[in-house]
């Protein structure tokens, strides 16, 4: 009789050891909710907990059941294309329902699918120990009732309620923190697009003062206003200044020097739609955030002008644009290419600014890299991407930076200091070469009181040298040259 409950004892063991060695192996199972695809994970002789993996952003995990098991779900991919069309078709509460109910089917098939390796894996490991059928059938059912067992009490103390407190680790430790700050955001959100107007028309009094005061100094306000943006960042507010100002000030074409997103998906640039309600004149050169997608999206809005290697032509305005798009932005890498690559891209674009029928008095890139290959010309080199405003003289160029029209995004709430929101409002006349920037203003509005600053500069821009009948004092007005040249 002891013999025969020995042997039981040890087909039960083999068939348990048999159940763990197996599930421990091959319990992964790869699924498909909606537009995200996941991993299905089983560890066991661990602690109670959930582990949610968003690689490469770290971990969230809960305490929901009690031990020995682990159960993990890996994030592998999200389809945008797929998320976008769900957004749009569904109402959130329903699409998230949904998604809900069919994770949980899911992970039921999984753990029904672990069960079957607990059963195999006791079942071989009763017939390698006893090479009898019957031993081995008592050592797989040994190991299907042990793990049944197991999912039996991780069923019964299973808690979802354990996420409203749940642990981060790795980036998303900051996940707390920037729940609050979209909270707060959501709630001030509705007040901004007024407080934006008033600090317009309030920028815009100081500005015709401003002009007043120059008029009375010999500079004028200029014949064309151009509004240099940069590094928008995702930030819809950014997009609502911008509109605010360029109305406002009665700007006539608005230049963006890139970053307009952050991660160049297809869902933020969804988020850019707004820019048609604008109607103006938009100038986009891409950034080292864009990509082929935010490229895509924007080449479909109406007033948007996407220049990849190429110059932009107003015949009515008699003025023209040169950009080129970030070599990085041809791809979904966020990365800053080298300075040879920039200066491959410069090469280019020099060849269609020499091919243009009209020689463009701006030159516009997202890096400085890119745009100081032009430095020798006499042109205004607008660009962006390192979220300071600047202006200053380069060889022939005046070169300008716009800073981050977006207050460089969620980065600028994580930023130590404040990051504001800037841009600049450069007003271009005309001489005998043609078109010069002769005054910037340069805004700046702080997020946290919603203050302003406008700074008027009084513009040296290089002017080529003049010829020699216009050297002896005769100097043709605006226009002149053409009207002759048309006769």
């Amino acid at each position: 009789m002891l013999p025969d409950l020995s042997r039981w004892i040890k087909t039960v063991l083999a068939g348990i050891l048999g159940a763990l060695l197996l599930v421990s192996l091959l319990a992964r199972e790869d699924i498909t909710v909606n537009a995200m695809d996941f991993t299905l994970g089983l560890q066991v002789f661990e602690h109670g907990y959930t582990v949610i993996d968003i690689p490469p952003l770290g971990t969230v995990r809960a305490r929901t059941h009690q031990f020995p098991l682990l159960f993990r779900v890996t994030l592998r991919n999200i389809n945008l294309e797929r998320l976008s069309a769900l957004v749009h078709s569904e109402q959130p509460r329903a699409l998230f329902a949904g998604m809900r109910d069919d994770l949980r089917r899911q992970v039921v098939r999984f753990l029904l699918r672990a069960l079957a390796l607990a059963f195999v894996g006791g079942l071989g490991a009763g017939f390698a120990l006893y090479r009898r059928g019957r031993d081995a059938a008592v050592a797989g059912f040994a190991g299907l009732l042990f793990f049944a067992l197991l999912f039996g009490i991780a069923y019964y103390t299973y808690d979802e309620a354990a996420f409203r407190e749940p642990e981060f680790h790795g980036i998303v430790e900051a996940a707390p923190w920037l729940i609050g700050v979209a909270e707060e955001a959501l709630a001030a959100v509705q007040d901004l697009d007024a407080k934006l107007k008033i600090v317009a028309d309030n920028l815009l009094v100081l500005f015709d003062s401003l002009s007043d005061l120059g008029r009375e100094g010999g500079a004028a306000e200029g014949e064309l206003k151009v509004l240099h943006i940069s590094d928008i960042h995702n930030n819809p507010i950014g997009v609502s200044l911008a509109k605010q100002i360029a109305v406002s000030f009665r700007a006539d074409i608005i230049v963006d020097t890139g970053d307009i997103t952050d991660y160049g998906t297809r869902l933020e640039a969804e988020l850019l739609r707004g820019i048609e309600e604008i109607g103006l004149p938009w100038i986009f050169v891409s950034g080292n955030h864009d990509s082929p997608a935010v490229i895509e999206t924007l080449r479909n809005l109406e007033n948007v002008w996407v220049l990849e290697d190429d110059v932009a032509i107003f015949p009515d305005l008699d003025f023209a644009v040169a950009g080129a798009a970030d070599p990085s932005s041809q791809g979904a890498a966020i990365q800053i290419p080298s300075r040879e690559q920039y200066k491959e891209v410069a090469q280019k674009l020099r060849l269609k600014i020499d091919q243009a029928e009209v020689a463009p008095p701006i030159i516009a890139g997202h890096h400085v890299y890119l745009v100081e290959e032009f430095a020798g010309r006499y042109a205004v080199l607008l660009y962006g991407h390192s979220h300071r405003a600047d202006i200053r003289v380069r060889d022939n160029a005046l070169m300008v930076n716009a800073g981050t029209t977006g207050g460089a995004g969620i980065r600028g709430l994580m930023a130590q200091g404040e990051l504001p929101y800037t841009m600049v409002l450069l007003h271009f006349n005309r001489d005998g070469h043609g078109w010069y920037a002769s005054v910037a203003d340069v805004i700046t509005v702080n997020k946290l009181d919603s203050g302003f600053v406008l700074e008027r500069q009084l513009l040296h821009q290089p002017r080529p040298p003049l010829p020699l009948q216009q050297q002896e004092g005769e100097f043709p007005r605006n226009g002149e040259e053409k009207e002759e040249e048309g006769s």
